[in-house]
């Protein structure tokens, strides 16, 4: 029998990919048949440096009849890959909110959904339950790091715990990775996001639904995203335009410091966003006075 630890069907980011990675490696500590299996292609998150880890896993899966199903930071049963039996799933982790009845019905205490920041901290966290820490291998533990950084945006966003900072301590002690490292890692994702910015923009700008009406909010996450807003203008614009009927803004979270700068040339899009977050453009560009990313906004805009 084996057991296949596994997430979303699109789009992995560097949580799904420490996660399946490392908790295969557990379920092999402990004697059993474990196989990580990542469809789809990755995120900016999972970067050349990270893929320079070795990590080995299956692109392509072809289920047996006697497999069963761990599903890492992932709970929307509707977002599972084709190949997933859901009735044979054993296991969840996630780390967001939303399905947990379904999965408490289904397979109770084996549902492990708990409001952390990175997915990456639960699975830490059943390593050292189950007394395999000081067994796991330096390149899962430098992959659970790199998800915990990356998911609290260094511990600056709006959902870290003090989960997160102690896993983040024991991991970096296994690693040896340190603060350089982490903005290295930042300043590589916006190199790769820079050599293909409009793209990047298109695939992660997303209509929501208001009270108010329809409202369009694009998202890029910068360590450092002064230059890239004074640069990259004629670029967001372009972009934009598509949307230009509709209120809009492009949050752009700007880690290395701890707040947002939010941009729009769209007279009703800077109107609702000077009212529900009560802040100012100046120009073209408003900041806030802390990390907000675009889940934050929309429930603002939705509870007004």
């Amino acid at each position: 029998m084996r057991t296949i630890v596994t997430a979303g069907a699109k789009g992995a980011d560097i949580d799904v990919f420490a996660c399946a990675i490392a908790y295969a490696e557990l379920l092999r500590l402990e004697g059993k048949d474990a196989i990580p299996v990542i469809a789809g292609t990755f995120t900016m998150s999972v970067t050349p440096s990270i893929l320079e880890w070795g990590a080995t896993y299956e692109k392509d899966h072809v289920s047996e009849s006697t497999d069963s199903y761990v599903l890492v930071d992932i709970s929307d049963p509707k977002h599972v890959p084709s190949f997933v039996d859901l009735e044979k799933v054993t296991e969840v982790y996630d780390h967001r909110f939303g399905h947990e009845d379904f999965w408490k019905q289904n397979i109770n205490l084996n549902s492990h959904i708990e409001m952390v920041g990175a997915c990456g901290t639960l699975i830490w966290e059943e390593f050292k339950k189950r007394g395999k820490q000081s067994e796991i291998t330096v390149p899962s533990a430098k992959l659970l790091l790199a998800s915990i950084v990356s998911n609290t945006l260094n511990f600056r966003g709006p959902i870290t715990t003090d989960r997160d900072l102690v896993a983040y301590s024991e991991l970096k002690e296994i690693t040896g990775l340190n603060e350089e490292w982490v903005s290295a890692y930042f300043l590589e994702q916006e190199d790769i996001l820079l050599k293909d910015f409009k793209n990047y923009l298109k695939a992660d700008t997303k209509l929501f639904k208001m009270p108010f009406g329809e409202f369009v909010i694009a998202q890029i996450e910068l360590w450092d995203a002064s230059t890239i807003i004074k640069t990259k203008t004629t670029e967001i614009n372009d972009v934009m335009q598509e949307h230009a009927s509709l209120p809009w803004i492009l949050n752009a979270p700007n880690i290395s410091n701890g707040f947002n700068y939010i941009y729009s040339t769209n007279k009703e899009g800077k109107r609702i966003i000077e009212e529900k977050l009560n802040i100012k453009f100046i120009g073209d560009i408003a900041k806030t006075d802390r990390l907000m990313m675009r889940k934050e906004i929309m429930k603002i805009l939705l509870a007004s």
